[in-house]
């Protein structure tokens, strides 16, 4: 599937409140702000090793992003860590959830688009 910006936009407009109250519902959370969402997972490209401009589409930043996730979470050791307590278990329990796992991928492919440096 290849990500356009239009539809990308229109999804995370579409969706954007919707996802805001699943992740407070996940994570237990009276109220879910889009900054909370924001720095959960957008703030995660240097903790996942991943750097937006050595990626020339949407679709491989955001598989660069999941590996990245994947590395993080499974490498974790510290298994007394959960979802309220450490980054990537977070994220873990937010892409557990088909719905926020496919806004997610949005929400990715959105700052893609929005940050990626056009030569």
């Amino acid at each position: 599937m290849t990500l356009e910006r239009n539809a990308v936009e229109k999804y995370f407009k579409d969706n954007k409140e919707k996802a805001l109250k699943k992740t407070s519902e996940i994570l237990k959370e009276e109220a879910t702000s889009w900054l909370s969402f924001n720095g959960t997972v957008g703030g995660k490209n240097r903790t996942y090793g991943v750097n937006l401009e050595e990626h020339n589409t949407p679709e491989s930043y955001i598989a660069a992003w999941m590996e990245g996730h994947n590395r993080a979470y499974y490498s974790d050791d510290h298994p007394s860590y959960n979802k309220f307590n450490r980054s990537s278990h977070t994220v873990h329990a937010l892409l557990q959830d088909d719905f926020l796992k496919e806004f997610i991928v949005i929400f990715l492919a959105r700052t893609y688009f929005n940050n990626k440096k056009v030569s």
